[in-house]
């Protein structure tokens, strides 16, 4: 129930903020299409990850051209991450920062639980 609130809170502020601004869903774009592309390139690599981990186990679906099909896939996200973090400036950072934020936040929870245990 917390991570639900926390995530509406910082949607809240995202849409509060873009709507600040002059070109307010532009803005909103360039907060989040690189937390968008990086996260579609981890589970694109997470494809590879798994299979090479736990090649055993019985897949439910065949990718197509496996590898070639998420090699491209993978390419494109981190192009398009690539692209979105170098044309649309300190916006694009400012989402990577909420992003690196949050990963801080989940360290430090995670320490302390295991510290206190």
């Amino acid at each position: 129930m917390n991570a639900l609130l926390a995530q509406g809170a910082v949607a809240l502020a995202l849409v509060t903020g873009a709507g600040l601004t002059r070109r307010g869903f532009e803005t909103l774009v360039e907060y989040t299409a690189p937390v968008f592309w990086l996260f579609l390139l981890l589970t694109g690599v997470a494809l590879f990850v798994l299979r090479r981990r736990d090649p055993e186990i019985a897949r439910p679906f065949r990718v197509p051209l496996y590898p070639i099909t998420p090699l491209v896939f993978c390419a494109v996200c981190a192009y398009l991450l690539h692209a979105s973090l170098v044309h649309t400036g300190s916006g694009a950072w400012w989402g990577v920062g909420v992003l690196g934020a949050g990963l801080v936040v989940l360290v430090l929870l995670r320490y302390h639980q295991g510290g206190s245990r």
